[in-house]
């Protein structure tokens, strides 16, 4: 008998969403006794409140801690919700460790979702499916490289893999091993051009820093303007300045559209106003909209001071700059209140998509706390 596929915890979106209802939806299935992870359940014995019961809009989560740190050391098996036991196989997706030692979550569909979710922003773009797709992403453990193979799979493309080490970059940098670093650079970006000369690449998904790299070979921008149509960056962040260059000199009939997110938040596609659409937003900016049915943004004050739990940070208003705030409400995990290693500006709903959206998301990094993107 096959394991029917768990069903996000809630099914309404557009209009009818609403984020109350997720929040207690989340509350109900990670703290029930049949359906919660051994982690939540053995968090919440302590509580002098009953999450079921006290906690129902998204203010309400201020009531919960944050755990994206605890989780780095958790077994595995605590995280996983009792409901989900016999569902479908299931994987362990580990974050790229910017910031230290990675932290784990489990996955039975979630990731699938979220390549649909990314799916349905190209289609609403009319780009094609199908054709060759150039993957230079981690694999392996990071979750990326599961959402890129369902996301070819979901388009009818045929997936061209470049493993890229994320983690081992980051601690050559680490380490001051500049020399290593760039020879692992130079590795990847053999291995690019050599796809690029024997196959027809279609579609690249690619990080900024390769990028950047790449746009400085003439031979590369020649055979990517020859045959790339569509270039989807993620993994490290990406300056107006530079995205405005790459898009309208060196790859100027090539669609660039980011993705921000990571393990834990999900994937948030970029959203480009189409022709008939005029968002009070539309100056140039990076615009991303998170999977809202699983994964809500809040952008907060940026000048809290150090220690200040999230939950209690000031919300920025709409066009202003702040912290991302991210919650992660879907059936396999919950972590709430987690302060990003990001700023991003505050955007208000966009056409069809209730929650708020972020953009122009560049690093933060707090005085203690070393950041290290690398080439992801």
């Amino acid at each position: 008998m096959t394991p029917q596929t768990p069903p996000p915890l809630v099914t309404s979106s557009g209009e009818d969403f609403r984020a109350d209802d997720l929040v207690q939806a989340a509350m109900e299935w990670h703290f029930g006794p049949d359906t919660g992870s051994r982690f939540w359940l053995e968090q919440a014995r302590g509580w002098s409140f009953d999450p079921r019961k006290d906690i129902t809009t998204l203010a309400g989560l201020a009531l919960l801690p944050d755990v994206t740190d605890e989780i780095r050391r958790v077994p595995v098996g605590d995280l996983v919700p009792k409901g989900l036991a016999g569902t479908g196989p299931m994987r362990v997706f580990e974050t790229g460790g910017t910031t230290g030692r990675p932290r784990r979550i489990v996955d039975f569909a979630e990731f699938r979702r979220q390549a649909g979710w990314w799916s349905s922003f190209l289609d609403r773009e009319e780009i094609p499916h199908g054709g060759n797709w150039l993957l230079i992403a981690p694999t392996g453990p990071h979750a990326v490289g599961h959402v890129l193979r369902e996301l070819t799979a979901l388009r009818s493309a045929v997936p061209l893999h470049i493993d890229l080490d994320p983690r081992w970059v980051k601690e050559l940098m680490r380490a001051g091993r500049n020399k290593e670093a760039q020879e692992y650079i130079e590795h990847l970006v053999a291995q690019t051009m050599d796809l690029l000369t024997t196959q027809s690449v279609d579609v690249m998904f690619c990080t900024p820093p390769l990028l950047e790299v790449l746009a400085q070979s003439p031979r590369a921008v020649e055979l990517i303007n020859r045959s790339v149509h569509t270039v989807l960056w993620s993994g490290a962040s990406m300056d107006r300045d530079t995205r405005d260059i790459l898009r309208h000199e060196v790859f100027p009939g090539v669609r660039l559209r980011g993705a921000y997110g990571n393990t834990i938040t999900g994937v948030s596609p970029e959203y480009v106003p189409l022709s008939a659409e005029t968002p009070a937003h539309d100056d140039g900016s990076a615009v991303f909209v998170p999977c809202y049915t699983g994964f809500l943004m809040e952008i907060v004050d940026p000048t809290a001071p150090a220690g200040l739990p999230a939950a209690d940070r000031t919300r920025v208003p709409y066009g202003d700059r702040g912290r991302v705030l991210a919650h992660t409400l879907t059936r396999e995990t919950l972590l709430p209140n987690n302060l990003e290693r990001d700023v991003a500006t505050r955007i208000a709903p966009l056409p069809g998509h209730p929650a708020d959206a972020v953009a122009d998301v560049a690093p933060y990094a707090e005085p203690d706390t070393e950041i290290i993107e690398g080439v992801y």
